[in-house]
C-alpha cells in the first residue's frame, strides 16, 4: 500500500515575500505542523483527512485576511508517513473548494523497483 506525506504551499495575490508552507504529517491521525511546531491536530479521532482542514489551518494561523484574490496552493508529495492516495485526493479537494488553484510535485512511489 502506497504511505506518504505532504509539505503545502500557500499564496495569496500579495504574498509573494511571506513563506507559508506546512507539514501535513500522520503521527497517525492528520496534523498540520510547521517546522518541530504542532499547529494543529485535525482529527485525533479519524486518521484520515477530513474536508475544512484547510480552513482549519487558515483560521488558526490568520491566514483568511492574508490570502486574498488569486490563490495558489502547491502541494510536495513525500513518499514516507502514513497518508494514503484518498487522504491526498481529499487534500486536493478541499484545497479547490477553498479556491486554490493547486499544483502537485513529486512521485507516487509505489515500491516496486
Amino acid at each position: 500500500m502506497i504511505t506518504m506525506h505532504f509539505t503545502v504551499n500557500l499564496r495569496g495575490a500579495g504574498t509573494y515575500q511571506d513563506d507559508f508552507s506546512y507539514g501535513l504529517v500522520f503521527i497517525p491521525c492528520p496534523v498540520w505542523v510547521q517546522g518541530k511546531r504542532e499547529v494543529t491536530n485535525l482529527n485525533p479521532e479519524n486518521p484520515h483527512y477530513t474536508l475544512g482542514s484547510i480552513r482549519k489551518l487558515m483560521d488558526k494561523e490568520g491566514l483568511a485576511g492574508t490570502l486574498k484574490g488569486e490563490k495558489t496552493a502547491i502541494i510536495i508529495i513525500h513518499n514516507v508517513g502514513h497518508g494514503y492516495m484518498r487522504d491526498l485526493t481529499a487534500l486536493l479537494e478541499d484545497l479547490r473548494s477553498e479556491g486554490f488553484a493547486v499544483k502537485v510535485y513529486g512521485q507516487i512511489d509505489d515500491g516496486k523497483q
